[in-house]
């Protein structure tokens, strides 16, 4: 059972600047391999084209395989096995195209710019996509940010969530029947390209959730009462990396109950509420719900009991999340692992997966539900996400950070391409053991500082929940 110590974190922060000179470079020859490898996967299911479409929120596919962003507009990527890739953007892409750091076909689609911008300049996307190769015998797989399923959909492999002009216009050319939903390429957990990843991808993760926990650490030790959201959000000090997620400052239940929202100037912290601080990097979001007090003694009297009866039960399902995880479990054995600690799930206010997959974006997939027969393998990182909303008395409370999977030999690479991340790594894996008392498997690597901290009182940062 869990039970709350006074623990003063002077480990933290693991260092007062990251080096980024250590960081990982992209290279053509790691964008070339994904592609490749991407392009197998279809030639094998018969398909001749790949169009991967992304806008500002759905960047990722297009990210992972070029490097390239959309930032104001849409674009297009489109794979073939027999032609050099294309990458289709707006006017503003055109010249940030420019980043991608191999030999690309750059076509200007004006209709990807924004409303008012010029127009009648460029080709139309039927000449765009002839020019591509795409004719009446192709086969097309679209890769959009999500596939379906037969439960949401009767013809799952035909519902499509990128633009219907797009759609339409392939069809004019390949008919119906040979345009096909194949986001699964990318992010299905069992064989999805973006979910066992590379060492330098990983290094990111570690990079981003080392600096984005330092900053939601420092974000809650500031917080003071009398302070408005806004002013205490100045002290997640952001800075020009791109964010995930909008950042959550939220005091009380009126705000924090949302979960999404932003923070405003006009509500107050006051001691003996429940607050919210989140953040995240891209590769790593770090969050925690709590009850701003700091100690037993300032709990309020409607709030009696929040430690034994919410925390405690809530930080062993938590505890069991992490030792549950290894190479080879199930998706579904870890949920159950969830449940048989806590319990009722509704009771808790639990209605979302126990964790999930993590990238660019900040939720990719999730193995983690109920029957789940995906298994945990080497290269996934991972979200420990389990978020409790039970309401009155309690609020809610939330332990978010990250972990990635690495098998004996991608520990082994990193430990001697980024010894940096190695360490720190390292130190964290030795806090949860003999610290939080957390038996985590040798393959787990966590990102965060704070990884699984449960603040009791989140007025003071010197207490946290241990697992005996």
């Amino acid at each position: 059972m869990g039970k709350v110590v006074e623990k003063e974190l002077e480990y933290l922060p693991l260092s007062d600047k990251i080096d980024y000179d250590s960081a990982p470079t992209l290279d053509e020859a790691i964008y070339q391999q994904r592609i490749q490898s991407l392009l197998k996967m279809a030639l094998s299911q018969g398909y001749t084209h790949l169009i991967i479409y992304g806008d500002r929120e759905h960047y990722s596919n297009i990210h992972f395989l070029t490097g390239f962003d959309p930032r104001f507009e849409e674009a297009l990527l489109i794979l073939s096995g027999e032609q050099e890739p294309t990458i289709v953007v707006g006017n503003e892409g055109l010249d940030y195209s420019a980043i991608i750091p191999f030999e690309i076909q750059k076509v200007l689609f004006q209709s990807f710019s924004l409303v008012g911008q010029p127009r009648g300049q460029s080709k139309s996307l039927d000449e765009i996509f002839r020019d591509a190769g795409i004719n009446k015998n192709s086969k097309i797989g679209i890769i959009g940010w999500k596939y379906f399923s037969p439960i949401e959909r009767t013809d799952p492999s035909q519902t499509f969530e990128v633009p219907h002009y797009i759609i339409q216009e392939l069809s004019n050319i390949v008919g119906w029947e040979n345009v096909r939903n194949t986001s699964d390429f990318m992010i299905h957990p069992d064989y999805g390209l973006r979910i066992s990843l590379d060492v330098e991808e990983l290094i990111f993760h570690e990079i981003s959730g080392t600096k984005t926990s330092q900053r939601v650490l420092q974000t809650i030790k500031n917080l003071r009462v009398g302070e408005s959201e806004i002013e205490a959000s100045r002290h997640l000090a952001i800075d020009g990396d791109p964010l995930s997620v909008h950042p959550n400052v939220n005091f009380g239940l009126e705000n924090v109950l949302p979960g999404l929202k932003s923070p405003t100037y006009k509500k107050k912290l006051e001691l003996g509420e429940v607050v919210t601080v989140g953040m995240g990097y891209r590769y790593a979001l770090v969050a925690r719900t709590g009850l701003f007090v700091r100690n037993k003694e300032e709990i309020p009297l409607t709030m009696e009991g929040i430690v034994e009866n919410f925390y405690i039960p809530y930080f062993n399902a938590l505890c069991s999340w992490y030792e549950s995880l290894h190479l080879g479990v199930t998706g579904n054995e870890v949920f159950q692992a969830v449940r048989d600690s806590i319990g009722d799930l509704k009771k808790f206010g639990i209605g979302l997966n126990p964790g999930h997959l993590i990238h660019t974006e900040e939720w990719t997939n999730s193995i983690f539900f109920e029957g789940s027969p995906h298994k945990v393998k080497s290269g996934m990182a991972l979200q420990g996400d389990i978020i409790a909303f039970p309401g009155e008395p309690y609020g809610g409370v939330h332990v978010e950070d990250g972990v990635f999977i690495a098998d004996e030999a991608t520990r082994e690479a990193i430990r001697v391409q980024y010894p940096d991340s190695w360490k720190r790594i390292e130190k964290r894996r030795q806090f949860m053991k003999d610290v939080l008392g957390i038996n985590i498997a040798d393959e787990v690597m966590p990102t965060s500082d704070i990884q699984a901290m449960l603040f009791p009182y989140m007025g003071n940062t010197k207490f946290i929940l241990r697992n005996d």
